[in-house]
């Protein structure tokens, strides 16, 4: 039974839908098996309150930090007191916790934790990064921080493909100036020609959902990933697995990030490897 009494620190997680988020069961199995004081909450809260709702958990003294989901990250930015150069540079936050002197930080792990999953996905099949070329499609709070992450990780060129022009291009533009050396343009939800696709849109959360990305063509050597937690093996993945391509669940991610947040929240040092047998997602 999970107490929660007036010594538990509180770990909320915001979005707007909330029923998808699969940190709760994670990080309060986490919390039990190792006897911690603390527990994380899921809160629904439409876009209008959001900023406002942040200021006021961070007020509370045993408030220990926010998991941020969507459509949230973004709004972020402008919630906290100092955003890190990655969330300015994607425009996004996923972790919001407090800073030493108290003020409200928020930070940007989804990429990091996207990377580490890949290079747990791809052990023994190294991946050319200075020559391989990568679509992230959704140009939302995770294609934000997967597309900066893959630019910092070195990749010869990204293209960012989102039905939101204006705003697929303000983060090229941005990922341009910040990684000269990557080659950062638009592109078209279709797979053919690239070495790495992502999914970091919101389809798939459903079983009626559209294809996100069109695989006609896709070589089998492309690995296909998706950020959607909802539903572990979407549409998109049984295809490119059909298809004979590598694949990358959702869950991966966030099992990745889990130490990401645990180190922000307090509780550094903690391996990704404790989280692996946590139960279903």
């Amino acid at each position: 039974m999970l107490e929660i009494t007036g010594t538990t620190r509180i770990f909320a997680v915001i979005g707007w839908p909330v029923e998808q988020v699969k940190a709760p069961t994670l990080f309060n199995a986490y919390f039990q098996r190792n006897g911690i004081d603390a527990r994380v909450v899921p809160f629904k809260v439409p876009p209008e309150n959001y900023i406002g709702v942040v200021r006021t958990l961070m007020a509370i003294e045993n408030v220990g930090g926010i998991f941020v989901s969507i459509p949230h990250k973004p709004m972020s930015v402008d919630a906290v007191d100092e955003p890190s150069g990655r969330a300015l540079l994607a425009g996004s936050c996923n972790a919001i916790y407090k800073g030493a002197d108290g003020a409200i930080v928020g930070d940007l792990i989804d990429g990091e934790g996207f990377v580490r999953a890949f290079d747990r996905t791809l052990a023994g099949a190294p991946f050319g990064w200075a020559g391989a070329k990568a679509l992230v499609v959704g140009s939302g709070g995770v294609g934000c921080a997967v597309a900066e992450a893959l630019a910092a990780r070195g990749i010869a060129a990204v293209d960012i493909c989102d039905t939101r022009a204006a705003q697929a291009e303000a983060l090229a533009a941005r990922l341009r100036a910040a990684f000269p050396a990557c080659r950062v343009g638009l592109g078209r939800p279709v797979a053919e020609g690239y070495d790495l696709v992502v999914n970091c849109t919101p389809l798939g959360m459903h079983e009626d959902d559209p294809m996100p990305i069109d695989l006609r063509g896709v070589s089998p050597e492309c690995v296909v990933a998706d950020c959607g937690m909802k539903i572990e093996m979407t549409k998109l993945l049984v295809e490119a697995r059909a298809r004979g391509c590598r694949i990358q669940k959702g869950k991966e991610m966030l099992i990745e990030q889990a130490p990401l947040y645990l180190e922000r929240f307090g509780w550094p040092g903690v391996s990704s490897d404790a989280f692996r047998d946590m139960g279903a997602l």
